[in-house]
């Protein structure tokens, strides 16, 4: 006798959640900035002292020139071709301007412009137009009174002298003020010496004179310049 056998098939469920999960990129933003400076500092070490002067007189008119003394970046002082009759002589020894830059590269340093100024008018402004050039370049040292009719003494043909660090030349013309600066090899601080020429006031220059020739008084006499590093 043949049984019939049936198999039975038992079918299994598994519930449950299957994640699947594929490569996913996140993306971020990122912000860039930029600092662009195109000067360095200069750091004022010592101010110019242009010493003890002695200066008594201006001349009556511009023509007769004006009395000049030169101070050199390491403090000498020179006479430079000036009026015969105007007096200014040094009394005391100066004390150069001294100022320092850290930059490891070539840059250049600027010093007030005064190459309009001719110091062949020092002995006779014979073209008369010293008193101009002063108003437009020169630095005025001004009495301490403030006192208009006092004459003032005026500061022009910058020098710069190399103390440590480095070397200078002059690019451009001279007394333009501008000068390049070399840095030694290794070293990231150039420190120099400022010298320049001083004047007395031309006779005539200051319509708020009233007589000429116009008389010094004794007292300070102070101005300011300014000194710009570049690179």
């Amino acid at each position: 006798m043949m049984m019939n056998t049936r198999k039975k098939r038992l079918a299994v469920t598994v519930a449950g959640a299957i994640s699947l999960s594929a490569s996913v990129a996140q993306a971020e933003d990122f912000n860039a900035t930029a600092t662009l400076q195109n000067t360095l500092a200069v750091t004022s070490l010592q101010d110019f002292d242009l010493g003890s002067l002695f200066a008594t007189v201006t001349g009556t008119a511009s023509t007769e020139g004006v009395g000049a003394l030169i101070i050199s970046p390491l403090g000498a002082v020179s006479d430079p071709t000036d009026s015969g009759s105007i007096n200014l002589t040094s009394l005391a020894a100066p004390t150069a301007a001294q100022g320092s830059v850290d930059m490891a590269a070539t840059f250049t340093l600027q010093l007030p412009k005064t190459d309009v100024i001719d110091a062949g008018d020092f002995a006779a402004d014979t073209s008369t137009t010293l008193n101009a050039d002063l108003l437009a370049e020169g630095i005025e040292l001004v009495h301490d009174s403030a006192n208009p009719s006092v004459p003032s003494l005026w500061l022009m043909h910058f020098t710069v002298g190399d103390v440590s660090g480095g070397a200078s030349t002059v690019p451009g013309s001279a007394n333009d003020g501008t000068f390049q600066i070399t840095p030694d090899f290794g070293e990231t601080t150039f420190v120099f010496n400022i010298g320049a020429t001083v004047t007395t006031e031309p006779g005539g220059f200051d319509s708020t004179n009233t007589t000429y020739p116009a008389t010094y008084q004794e007292g300070t006499y102070a101005g300011t310049f300014v000194v710009t590093a570049a690179y």
